[in-house]
């Protein structure tokens, strides 16, 4: 079984300063690609990569290496990362702003690309693989990567899970005026908790997972809550404040889980400037603070190889964007043994199945 993330959040990995200036210098020169170029992306991940490997200190390497491992921890929090020196306010628009630096997206995919592929959804962000994820105007009281109020724990993408939601994240901290926390539980701390007639129930699949709000999307998909990978391990994909159940069962299931998660002391983190949580999405509930002031991270989705993302739509190789649509679409008219036992569709006509 993966190891708790307890320990590995709590004792953060710190990269030494003089590791970090030159680390800060070497990326100084890159510059962000046009990444509706497969070509260029690609390049700037392979530079990003080739200065990260540079200088990381071997012990973090490893610890990177062993957290994409199938039995590493679920969980990274790694300090002191270099930083944009010059940074303009936070992008109020969701998009990345004009003239800033490359840095922290090299920081990202240097990070990451290593040992997995960053990849996006075409109906979120516009298909851009580094996320803003600050206050946008008119969202501010959504509960969703632009608001600023209370976001409860939950995980990404849990409507396209198992098969083509993120392996994991990473969030990496810009800007964090008021302190605003980032909440992590790990998933094994739930099962600890929660009765087996409760984990039974979460099994079944009489949830509607619905489109994130940032997908604006409205669709659906019926499913499990909780389930178990070929090695038998737990998983879970859901948002807790947005899934809907099917019947009286699943009514009392989320409610109690709502509960059980209400109960359950999270690690509260603080994502500052160089700061990352690297996670599992299907082993970490994740959440947000509310907060006042500028808060200003950037996010990537990742995973162990977008190959079945890639033959699941028909995208060429390299491809990292993918449109969630299809993939639903695929997915639905393929071999019934590709689909975890129960799952479904109910999607809408701009997103037909």
């Amino acid at each position: 079984m993966p190891q708790s993330t307890v320990p590995a959040v709590s004792d953060p990995l710190i990269v030494p300063e003089p590791a970090k200036q030159a680390w800060l210098q070497a990326v100084r020169v890159l510059r962000y690609p046009d990444t509706r170029d497969i070509d260029e992306w690609r390049a700037f991940a392979k530079e990003s990569v080739a200065v990260a490997q540079a200088h990381l200190p071997a012990p973090i390497r490893r610890k990177l290496q062993s957290f994409f491992s199938p039995t590493g921890p679920d969980a990274l929090l790694i300090e002191n990362l270099p930083g944009d020196p010059h940074l303009p306010p936070p992008p109020a628009d969701g998009r990345r702003p004009e003239g800033k630096s490359a840095i922290s997206e090299a920081v990202i995919a240097g990070l990451i690309e290593s040992n997995a592929e960053i990849f996006a959804y075409s109906n979120e962000k516009a298909g851009a693989p580094i996320h803003e994820v600050a206050p946008m105007a008119g969202k501010e009281h959504m509960t969703s990567n632009a608001g600023r109020v209370v976001f409860p724990c939950h995980t990404d993408v849990a409507f396209l899970a198992p098969d083509f939601s993120p392996d994991g994240l990473i969030l990496l901290g810009l800007r964090n005026q008021t302190a605003a926390g980032t909440s992590v539980l790990p998933l094994e701390r739930v099962l600890e908790s929660a009765p087996s007639s409760l984990v039974e129930a979460l099994s079944k699949p009489i949830f509607n997972h619905p489109a994130p709000a940032s997908f604006e999307l409205p669709v659906s998909v019926t499913g499990p809550v909780l389930w178990r990978d070929a090695r038998g391990v737990a998983k879970i994909g859901v948002q807790t404040h947005a899934v809907q159940p099917v019947n009286a069962e699943a009514r009392e299931a989320i409610a109690s889980l709502r509960r059980l998660l209400a109960s359950l002391q999270p690690e509260r983190v603080i994502l500052g400037p160089g700061t990352a949580l690297v996670f599992r999405n299907d082993r970490v509930l994740h959440g947000r603070d509310a907060f006042a002031g500028e808060r200003w991270l950037q996010r990537a989705y990742f995973t162990k190889s977008a190959q079945s993302f890639r033959q699941r739509t028909g995208a060429p190789a390299g491809a990292f964007v993918f449109d969630a649509c299809q993939l639903l679409r695929k997915r639905a008219q393929s071999d019934a043994a590709v689909l975890p036992p129960g799952i479904g569709t109910d999607a809408a006509p701009s997103c037909a199945l």
